[in-house]
């Protein structure tokens, strides 16, 4: 009886396994690919890791979802590549690590079961997290004998984490080294009373923002005197004295002058520079006596004039100085002898023009971005146009100075090919040395072709750049506009 009763009962369970079975398999051949996931989300949690999170999609477990396949594109831009072939697991989370600090990543996730792989989701953008962007406007108001007051404007983007505090540095008597004032303020504070000082005296300073991640870099010196005690009266400064004008090299002329014998009454806070009677610096900001006018020709004469600040304002020119840049003639070849060396030394004036025309438009190009940031939005369009006015102005300045230098190296050129083939026609110069030499004149125009591009590149990089952090910039203004729309109506369904 037990044994029939035992059989029974296996004849019941296999009945119950066979069922499931088959319409799994009936199941299996009508599924297809399935949808694709919703709402991803990319949330950067640190300097190099960001967080994705999505929805899975309409129907997973119908489809038998079993993974999902994760892609990137790192700086935002360009082609999709594979992050995670397949994560095996039907979890909708993802943690994006060992990344670059101040990258935008993209992703997308598409899911996977076992007809294949569907369509992707949407794509999600985040910025891994770096250090904060430096501080803007610093003053210094001198409110005593002892005491001056800064105060600043905390940075503009703080790059996804927020500023948790500040660095104060200080040089006293406006020279020499900076010394660390604050280490760290630990507040997001943009004031702080510096008292304790000495009367009469000079102090500059400057402020760096703390973040999770690290220090910004350093904000605009600000400059302060304390007050003389008892107060005296402040009057211009007298002009500078003893203004000389040397030849630096081909493109760059230096200036020395002595201070102003009578100060004012306060400290010189800095110098206006006037080239051929146009502003090139308004304020050096220090109290330094030279300055170094780069990106000139060959050969060309310019006339300078100084002028010093203190507290009460700009004091009288001094005399009028000139200055003329050298020749570059002065290399010429005249015989077969050293012409890999006369190479060199043109390769050598090429990269000096070339990297000085870079650092001058890669700085005028950020200061540009930094004032458009930070301007009203009714000021930027005259912004804008002042700065490509100013780019202009670099561009046409240093393709002066290319085109000197392309018609000396063609003098140069032409030249040595002259004395070579006098030199082969006396049989005073061998196959070899002309092979040498060719050579090396066709790898040098090789490679200013090579720095050229690599400049129009990253010029490129940085206007894109700068094009993606607006475009950011604009979706966050919308999403917090977006969010007050609905709270004010929240509130006024409350009502």
């Amino acid at each position: 009886m037990k044994t029939r009763a035992l059989l029974l009962v296996l004849i019941l369970l296999a009945g119950t396994f066979v069922a499931p079975i088959g319409f799994s398999e009936a199941q299996s051949a009508e599924l297809t690919l399935p949808n694709g996931p919703t709402n991803l989300i990319a949330t950067p949690v640190a300097k190099n890791q960001i967080n994705l999170s999505w929805a899975p999609p309409i129907n997973s477990t119908l489809d038998q979802v079993n993974g999902y396949k994760i892609e990137i594109s790192s700086h935002c831009s360009g082609s999709f590549g594979v992050l995670v072939t397949n994560t095996t697991t039907t979890s909708t989370t993802y943690s994006n690590t060992n990344l670059v600090q101040g990258i935008c990543y993209a992703y997308k996730v598409s899911a996977i079961n076992p007809v294949g792989i569907g369509n992707p989701s949407n794509t999600a953008y985040a910025t891994t997290w770096t250090v904060p962007n430096i501080p803007t406007s610093l003053s210094a108001s001198v409110i005593s004998p002892s005491q001056i007051n800064l105060s600043w404007n905390a940075p503009a983007n703080t790059v996804g984490t927020p500023v948790t505090g500040y660095q104060i540095q200080k040089r006293d008597s406006c020279s020499g080294n900076f010394s660390t004032l604050v280490a760290n303020t630990s507040n997001t504070s943009t004031t702080y009373a510096n008292t304790g000082l000495v009367n009469g005296t000079c102090y500059q300073y400057r402020v760096f923002a703390h973040n999770v991640v690290g220090t910004s870099m350093a904000s605009n010196n600000a400059t302060g005197t304390t007050l003389q005690n008892p107060i005296s009266p402040i009057s211009l400064p007298s002009a500078p004295l003893g203004l000389k004008v040397v030849a630096k090299s081909n493109t760059a002329l230096k200036l020395t002058w002595s201070a102003p014998s009578n100060t004012g009454g306060a400290s010189i806070t800095g110098y206006k520079i006037q080239q051929n009677g146009t502003t090139i610096v308004n304020n050096t900001g220090n109290a330094q006596t030279s300055f170094t006018n780069s990106g000139l020709l060959p050969s060309h004469q310019q006339t300078y004039r100084v002028a010093a600040w203190n507290s009460a304002g700009l004091g009288p020119y001094s005399g009028n100085a000139t200055g003329i840049t050298t020749n570059m003639t002065g290399i010429i070849p005249t015989d077969i002898n050293n012409l890999g060396q006369q190479v060199s030394s043109f390769v050598q004036y090429y990269k000096v023009i070339f990297k000085q025309q870079r650092e001058d438009t890669i700085k005028a190009i950020k200061l540009c971005n930094e004032k458009v940031s930070n301007a009203a939005p009714e000021n930027r369009a005259k912004i804008k146009a002042d700065c490509k006015v100013a780019l202009k102005t670099i561009k046409e300045q240093y393709k002066d100075a290319r085109k000197q230098f392309k018609d000396d190296f063609k003098i140069f050129r032409d030249t040595a090919k002259s004395l070579i083939k006098v030199a082969k026609e006396d049989k005073t110069i061998d196959k070899e040395d002309v092979k040498l030499f060719k050579n090396d004149l066709k790898n040098f125009e090789k490679e200013t072709k090579s720095i050229a591009k690599e400049f129009k590149k990253e010029i490129k990089e940085i206007k894109k750049e700068k094009k993606h952090e607006e475009k950011e910039s604009k979706k966050e203004l919308k999403e917090l506009e977006k969010e007050k729309k609905n709270k004010h109506d929240d509130d006024e369904d409350d009502d």
